[in-house]
């Protein structure tokens, strides 16, 4: 019997197709590299041809598994898994004081997935189905390596971005009247990792204010650091602020970006752009006439999926992506 989970749609497009071989859509371009050969072999018939080891991490590999050509409309999924990966069991034994912990090599011929997102991509717009590991930024860098690196389909110095798309109804009005994006989220305090050298807030040619609470939970890491030290521009200031913070307490990061304009309209592309990337729920927006949404402002459309287990349907996946872009286009959200 199969049951049936809330699943969100996020919306996607990618915005820099001329970078593409002959100026084609995303999809085409998809649909082109899965035709192309490889020592005589199709790409789409041998599924080693499209994985993708992980830069960052060479034992993980990226993979499009699963794909469908719908004519209108190229549908795949993203699988994330780590060759030889042992999953770890915890033993269940009635009344022990501990439970043991031990490991479980995959059955022969198999490989654990660490994690997997299905998309659509129809023209240049993208429908996604995100899982907790696996997001657009996932899909940007193996599309990347399938039609850059593999196949040729894109310009050398080129890279797939799958730009996020403003929603006037989560805004609660015309995007005109955005005057502040808030980006912020509750962090566990850890020790700082190496952090990337970031631009001095003070050339940064908009207002940016802080917000620190102790009294929410969530999951920012090392990212609340670089937030921090953007904004104090100084590390030891940083420092000094996350040792302070009680243990039994976590730091919350909030980061405000706005701008003050009278006579000319600004444009939210670059706010778009750069934003795109963080997590489901991150981004909400301030109105000129002072009202805060709750929403996440990005492009998205709540449906109900199938469920088989704890992996969702596909034909039912590959639908409810079909009737998120169909919604999208039928109220003016986006061009077909």
């Amino acid at each position: 019997m199969s049951n049936k989970k809330s699943i969100t749609v996020h919306y996607r497009r990618m915005e820099n197709n001329v970078n593409m071989a002959n100026g084609t859509s995303l999809e085409k371009a998809i649909r082109s590299a899965m035709a192309s050969s490889e020592g005589g072999v199709r790409i789409s018939d041998n599924w080693v041809l499209r994985a993708y080891p992980v830069p960052a991490d060479k034992e993980s590999t990226y993979l499009m598994n699963i794909f469908h050509d719908e004519g209108v409309g190229f549908f795949g999924d993203l699988t994330l898994y780590s060759k030889g990966f042992m999953q770890a069991l915890l033993e269940n034994e009635p009344n022990a004081s501990m439970l043991n912990v031990k490991q479980q090599l995959p059955p022969k011929n198999y490989e654990y997935i660490h994690s997997l997102m299905y998309w659509l991509a129809i023209g240049d717009h993208v429908l996604m189905v995100q899982s907790r590991s696996l997001s657009s930024k996932h899909l940007e860098q193996y599309l990347t390596w399938l039609l850059r690196e593999k196949t040729n389909h894109m310009n050398s110095d080129s890279e797939v971005i799958l730009n996020a798309k403003f929603d006037n109804a989560q805004v609660g009005g015309e995007l005109d009247d955005i005057r502040e994006i808030v980006v912020g989220g509750a962090a566990d305090v850890v020790q700082p990792m190496a952090v990337e050298s970031l631009p001095d807030p003070n050339s940064i040619d908009r207002e940016v204010r802080k917000q620190v609470d102790v009294e929410e939970k969530s999951g920012w890491g090392v990212r609340a650091f670089n937030v921090l030290k953007a904004i104090m521009a100084n590390e030891a200031d940083v420092l000094n602020l996350l040792s302070s913070i009680p243990k039994e307490a976590d730091l919350s990061v909030s980061v405000r970006i706005g701008y003050k304009s009278r006579n000319r309209t600004v444009s939210r592309a670059p706010m778009q752009k750069a934003l795109r990337n963080l997590p489901d729920g991150e981004i909400t927006a301030r109105s000129k006439f002072g009202s805060m949404t709750g929403e996440d402002i990005r492009l998205s459309f709540p449906v109900r999926i199938e469920t088989q287990g704890s992996l969702l349907n596909l034909e039912d996946t590959r639908s409810k992506l079909r009737l998120a872009y169909n919604y999208f286009v039928e109220n003016g959200k986006i061009d077909p």
